[in-house]
């Protein structure tokens, strides 16, 4: 009753072997309440279990209970004593561990075991099952003997059958290998005669019909080689008169190249001339305009003052003209005429003063861009590089130079021109005149998309920033900008979208060959019509340039 379940040998000696069986039962009332507590006991015949456990005759089977005591063994006066081999090795190991199957090899009374248990879940009832290591080894070991006994005589019988079929073969293979020498020496007239009818007859068949195909194909060949060596002879002389044509045509297409040369520099020339040509057109339009409204106002006005003095001297003498000078100003109140003449003749000299200094700062941007069509000159003479002269400069330094060249025209445009500098005024290694030749060509292409496109508020900017040791320069318009079916075309050369008057084409392809003489690149990042249009030219900073020399 204490332990629900119970399992037991009730075997004594002289009498049949049994096993107690004991199960505790607790009777229920109504509504589930215990009411009596009672122990069911019943004997079980263990004749068929000890059969089973003596079908084997090289393992030994018993049967323990969770205390390690025989519930059941083959030995009959083991069960009968209920022997305790709770101390046995793999007993103890069996009820040591948390699994329930385990394999174990164990040493007991001077001999070696084998065994395996496996517990049965009922009441701590387990099955052992021990074999002598030197039984069980013994009968493996005789299967291996019996494996190699017969696997050496498989082995000789097949090397004699080897042996008998190799001659077989070797010999026709032989005749074969030497046929195939004679071949590949010449002779075409070598033939194979085998008397059998197996695969090696099918493969001297064929090279006996390859080596007649051969030589027939070699009669047809030095046939055909006396022919071809003919039709060379009156191949190579018409080849002779096609050859004087072809000089001919090629010193006709060189003249014609050379030309062809002579107007692209000529085209380039113009192209280039044209950017600091304008730019002297329209600061000598905006001295001349000077020249005609301001210096002239001051040449009348002292004209007016001259003649007013004069006609006073002449009318009056000199101490009326003094004394008419002392009259009040009709003009400036608060002032007599000899101050406000005065006044007028300082204001005159003032701008005098300004209008030489703006006059020298003007005749040097002349001569500035005198000189540029100078270089451009002379650097169209020879087209084979770019990047003449680098040397290190500040990068906004250039830029504001650039914005100072078309400043005038967009002014004289009305198209506003900003710039929008973010990074510092960093050092880059360029030919200044080249640079400043490359930002003025995007510059006046952005002036004349804002023009094209024509918006109030149309608008040119020119913006930097630093990204992995490189000078970043966008210059960013409103303008019409580049259709989709043009965007492969940008920067081809003589490719333009303007009248011949207004372009060649030649500006955008030049001016990234410039740059990529400095190691830069200039591309389009985005063309949004009305809205962005947006090119980029990135320069490497001297600090990097500098590396990448030294490396």
């Amino acid at each position: 009753q204490s332990s629900s379940v119970r399992v037991w040998n009730a075997s004594y000696e002289n009498n049949p072997p049994l096993l107690g069986l004991g199960i505790s039962v607790i009777k229920e009332g109504a509504k589930g309440v215990p009411e009596k507590m009672m122990a069911v006991v019943g004997y079980i015949k263990a004749d068929l279990f000890l059969k089973n456990l003596r079908s084997s005759t090289l393992t030994q089977v018993f049967v323990v209970d969770g205390a390690g005591k025989i519930l059941l063994h083959t030995k009959s006066e083991l069960m009968n004593s209920s022997a305790d081999y709770a101390n046995y090795p793999i007993v103890s190991q069996l009820n040591s561990g948390q699994v329930s199957n385990g394999v174990l090899e164990f040493a007991f009374n001077d001999k070696n075991y084998l065994g395996a248990f496996s517990k049965t879940g009922f009441s701590g009832v387990s099955v052992v099952s021990q074999v002598e290591s030197e039984q069980a080894f013994l009968a493996v070991s005789h299967l291996v003997r019996r494996s190699l006994i017969f696997a050496l005589m498989v082995s000789t019988i097949t090397f004699i059958a080897t042996v008998f079929f190799s001659r077989t073969l070797t010999k026709p293979l032989n005749n074969l290998l030497e046929a195939m020498e004679k071949v590949s020496d010449g002779n075409l007239d070598a033939v194979l005669k085998v008397k059998s009818h197996d695969e090696i007859s099918i493969l001297s068949n064929s090279f006996n019909r390859m080596t007649s195909d051969l030589k027939s194909s070699r009669v047809q060949l030095e046939e055909i080689n006396r022919e071809l060596e003919n039709k060379v002879i009156d191949r190579t002389k018409k080849l002779e008169e096609q050859n004087r044509a072809v000089k001919e045509a090629q010193e006709a297409l060189l003249r014609t190249t050379r030309l062809a040369s002579v107007g692209e520099i000529a085209g380039r020339t113009a192209h280039e001339v044209l950017n600091p040509l304008t730019s002297i057109m329209a600061r000598v339009q905006r001295v001349q305009k000077r020249l005609g409204e301001e210096i002239s106002n001051d040449k009348n006005l002292l004209g007016e003052i001259l003649k007013a003095w004069r006609g006073e001297f002449e009318e009056k003498g000199f101490e009326g003209f003094l004394n008419s000078l002392k009259e009040p100003s009709q003009v400036n109140p608060g002032m007599n005429l000899l101050q406000e003449d005065l006044s007028n003749i300082g204001a005159i000299f003032d701008r005098w003063d300004e209008g030489l200094n703006t006059l020298s700062t003007d005749t040097r941007f002349l001569l500035q861009q005198a000189g540029r069509i100078e270089k451009i000159l002379t650097s169209m003479r020879s087209l084979s590089h770019a990047g003449g002269q680098r040397q290190q400069f500040k990068g906004h330094e250039i830029l504001h130079d650039a914005v100072n060249i078309v400043a005038d025209l967009f002014s004289k445009n009305k198209i506003k021109l900003s710039e929008g500098y973010k990074a510092s005024d960093h050092d880059i290694i360029v030919d200044r005149d080249e640079l400043i030749q490359v930002l003025t060509n995007i510059l006046k292409n952005s002036l004349q998309a804002v023009l094209e496109n024509k918006t109030k508020n149309g608008s040119v900017s020119i913006e930097t920033s630093c990204e992995n040791q490189n000078l970043v320069i966008d210059i960013v318009d409103n303008g019409i900008g580049v259709a989709p079916e043009n965007l492969s075309k940008l920067f081809e050369s003589h490719f333009s979208t303007k009248s011949p008057d207004l372009g060649t084409g030649l500006g955008l392809s030049i001016s990234r060959r410039f740059v990529r003489a400095f190691n830069g690149d200039l591309f389009l990042v985005t063309s949004k019509p009305g809205i962005e249009t947006r090119f980029r030219i990135e320069l490497p900073l001297a600090v990097k340039t500098q590396e990448a020399a030294a490396a």
